[in-house]
């Protein structure tokens, strides 16, 4: 093995003496290092605008929500306290859930009435913000479904409430929200409303993970981490990811293919020298090994120099903010870029594979080759 190696690294130092056969394998090389680079940058950028929305995910809604698995109601008792003694450092805020209307810019716009304990003032959202032309200390009307018997027949509930402040939206909200005191719950929606917990994970750990790590929950209790809460925007994420990861894997494909016909000229052009080296006492399988070493050799190389400059490139470009984006259209004022060590390993996984089958046919073809056919001179 350790003399194949030797007889490997020479034949890559004497490339440069045969201009055409070097001028093919700068190409190869060169081909599969661009490949490996956008693939790299391609990746990053995925990974930026994806942890970017993952963020937005993480700050506008809850991480994880324990409901209760038949009905409204959540199962009475101490286990609430004892699941956060289990895990002191996240946040479990118990609240319950109603459907009315808010009357605005004469119109009844449906609304999802969160009742908070703790809450001493109403909050609505910036969705229901935007609906109603809302801002901080409008008073408006909170209508109920939960009716009361008047001469006249059964009527909505309605109370005038001052609006304290606006706050951020969840993910993808259409109905606006509303979150009102305990007190105003009660006389909104006197049988209750439907209970939950809202879980937050504490700051700096991953919610994909850290939410999970609630379970076992109570009998009655059924956990939704946030994977589950936001499954259909992160399953599309990882889609994009891998369809177009695939797509600009297509570059190192083709590069792998002229990486082919570089090998299978360098083994027309050292058939004497396989053959001697048969008639020396190499095998056939340690004549491919050789010619496959050579293409593991460039290929290898040129992922690693691609990967490595692919990544500088985007470290580059995400500090220095060097590609600017709309304000007011993105969450983020240049376009990011974040490189993960598994990109690398992906990248390099990649390029090897493409080389090692590049590599296959050629050494295939110089290992069948016999002795005398090697060194017959044409």
């Amino acid at each position: 093995m350790r003399a194949l190696a030797f007889v490997v690294f020479r034949y890559l130092l004497g490339l440069s003496r045969r201009t055409h056969v070097a001028v093919v394998s700068a190409i190869s090389f060169v081909s599969l290092a661009l490949g490996a680079a956008a693939l790299v940058l391609t990746l990053g950028l995925l990974e930026g605008f994806q942890g970017t929305v993952r963020e937005e995910l993480r700050k506008s809604g809850p991480h994880a929500l324990l409901v209760p698995v038949f009905g409204d109601k959540l199962p009475s008792g101490d286990w609430l306290s004892q699941l956060a003694a289990r895990h002191p450092g996240f946040s479990f805020r118990k609240l319950e859930r109603g459907v009315g209307w808010l009357l605005a810019l004469g119109e009844a716009i449906p609304v999802q009435v969160e009742v908070v304990d703790g809450l001493s003032q109403v909050e609505v959202d910036r969705v229901l913000a935007a609906k109603g032309a809302i801002g901080p200390g409008a008073e408006v009307d909170l209508l109920s479904p939960a009716p009361v018997l008047t001469p006249l027949g059964p009527v909505p509930r309605q109370f005038r409430v001052r609006v304290a402040r606006v706050v951020a939206s969840p993910a993808r909200a259409e109905r606006g929200t509303v979150r009102v005191p305990r007190d105003l719950g009660r006389q909104l929606f006197p049988q209750g409303g439907r209970e939950e917990v809202q879980v937050t994970v504490p700051a700096g750990q991953d919610p994909l993970v850290a939410s999970q790590q609630l379970a076992p929950v109570p009998p009655g209790v059924v956990l939704r981490p946030f994977r589950e809460l936001n499954r259909p925007l992160l399953a599309a994420l990882s889609l994009e990811k891998l369809l177009i990861g695939l797509g600009v894997s297509l570059i190192v494909l083709v590069a792998s293919l002229n990486l082919l016909c570089n090998l299978t000229m360098l083994a027309a052009e050292k058939r004497a020298d396989a053959a001697i080296l048969q008639a020396m006492g190499l095998s056939p399988q340690g004549v491919a090994r050789l010619f496959q070493g050579l293409g593991l050799a460039i290929g290898v190389g040129a992922g690693v120099v691609g990967s490595l400059g692919g990544a500088l490139l985007a470290e580059v470009l995400h500090r220095t903010q060097a590609i600017p984006l709309p304000r007011g259209v993105f969450a983020v004022s240049h376009v990011p870029f974040a490189v993960r060590p598994e990109h690398l390993g992906v990248v390099l996984a990649v390029t090897f594979l493409a080389s090692f089958f590049a590599s296959q046919f050629p050494a295939r073809a110089a290992a069948r080759r016999s002795v005398l056919e090697g060194l017959r001179r044409e």
